[in-house]
């Protein structure tokens, strides 16, 4: 059922991996009490909807239908009865869909950057490279905390344009919402990066900043023109005396 129901949505299985070595490749999931925790949410969320609709048809539309026409208690109670049946009907759906919602959570790290995959009817992917990185921090809850679950969330530069004012453009986030290896999952990604930054400092032209590249090939076209023109000045025959 939930391959039939991916490919009705169009959802792919599983989103590929960033840009990075193949064998670098990390997968990790949310803890499996995020899904006991969002189930508790639903079954919160289903118990409130029937509290509601027990409180209507006892309460208010009991009070009102003694005032109103028979034709018209018989459409209230029609809708009364369809309302609970639509709850009713609807949880065994939005159960599934929380399941759903958490094998659809995607966590991929390599050595050059990161991704992020969520949603069902809107799958939301974000990437990020780790050139972009500027912090890393851990936040959990007192739910969070009791569950053994964490935030692991990574922020970078805003990119686009300056704002009208010349505002800067606001940090963005990717999050790692409800892992149960939160702190090994922080380590691997200070890790990668200082490699990668490392890697950035060692490596020459290959990763030397934007605004250095048109200074070094300055530099080379200028060394090579002095050098050949050394070899032509040591090449040209002297001139006959006189």
């Amino acid at each position: 059922m939930e391959a039939w129901v991916l490919s009705l949505l169009r959802v792919p299985p599983e989103p590929t991996a960033p840009d990075g070595s193949p064998g670098s490749v990390r997968i990790f999931r949310a803890g499996k009490n995020y899904y006991r925790w969002r189930l508790v949410m639903w079954a919160w969320q289903q118990l409130l909807l029937i509290l509601v609709a027990a409180m209507l048809l006892l309460g208010f539309f009991e009070s009102v239908m003694r005032t109103v026409p028979a034709p018209v208690r018989s459409i209230l109670s029609f809708l009364e009865l369809a309302g609970v049946a639509l709850v009713l009907a609807g949880a065994p759906f939005t159960f599934f869909l929380q399941r759903l919602n958490y094998r659809l959570r995607w966590y991929i790290v390599t050595d050059r950057s990161l991704r992020i995959r969520s949603g069902i009817w809107s799958v939301e992917e974000l990437t990020m490279t780790f050139a972009n990185i500027q912090d890393l921090g851990v936040t959990a809850g007192p739910l969070q905390g009791w569950l053994g679950l964490a935030d692991v969330e990574v922020r970078s530069a805003g990119g686009g344009t300056p704002g009208p004012h010349g505002e800067k453009s606001p940090k963005h986030a990717a999050r790692f919402e409800g892992v149960d290896n939160a702190e090994a999952l922080r380590d691997l990604i200070v890790e990668r990066l200082r490699q990668y930054r490392d890697a950035g400092l060692g490596d020459g032209d290959h990763h030397a900043p934007p605004e250095a590249a048109p200074v070094d090939a300055a530099q080379r076209v200028l060394a090579e023109a002095r050098a050949l023109r050394a070899a032509l000045t040591e090449a040209r025959p002297a001139s006959p005396a006189g």
